[in-house]
């Protein structure tokens, strides 16, 4: 019997310098690819951080990422995530800098918004990698039932509703808009 050769594991420099880097994430060295995020997904991440942006505007309390942000703080060296929307507070970064490559600290939140391409394995093991490494507050975003899941470094879990309140607590201060906000449709502008 011959055993298929083992693949390559990539580490974390080699994956940056791969081209087209930006459709796949690496866990503990293999590639995975991304799923498409979709159109509509893709606007609620879109909403969650205009948002998000208010705020820290206002406050100037952190930086708020999108999809394109990798990073590279877990346990395995070689294991690089990317959240659809991510929060850094103020204080935690070197220098106060964004850095050009992976950000190698937690974002203190984590925003992942479910598509139809999602399989919920992977957002399972997705919200496991961001706890362990040490993510304050994930949302999970549901476009389809327009809910939001709340997930902590507690272990606490919560599921919002459209009409309810989501607050950035200690993690974003200042953040909290009812939850339809983050599916809220363009509508007619009205002129005064």
């Amino acid at each position: 019997m011959t055993l298929a050769p083992a693949k390559a594991r990539l580490t974390a420099d080699q994956f940056i310098a791969l081209p087209d880097a930006e459709k796949y994430e690496l866990i503990e060295g293999a590639l995975i690819e991304r799923r498409l995020m979709g159109a509509h997904a893709s606007y609620i991440a879109g909403r969650i951080i205009y948002l998000l942006n208010i705020i820290v505007d206002r406050t100037g309390c952190g930086w708020v990422l999108d999809s394109e942000t990798t990073y590279r703080c877990f346990s395995d060296p070689d294991t690089l995530r990317r959240a659809d929307v991510s929060f850094l507070r103020v204080g935690r970064l070197p220098g106060e800098r964004i850095p050009e490559g992976y950000v190698t600290i937690p974002p203190d939140l984590a925003v992942e918004v479910i598509s139809p391409t999602n399989l919920a394995y992977e957002v399972q093991e997705k919200i496991r990698d961001y706890i362990d490494a040490g993510v304050r507050l994930i949302w999970i975003v549901y476009p389809n039932t327009e809910r939001v899941q709340i997930h902590d470094s507690t272990g606490f879990v919560a599921e919002l509703e459209t009409e309810e309140t989501i607050s950035g607590g200690d993690v974003v201060p200042g953040f909290s808009v009812v939850v339809a906000e983050f599916f809220k449709r363009p509508g007619p502008v009205h002129q005064p």
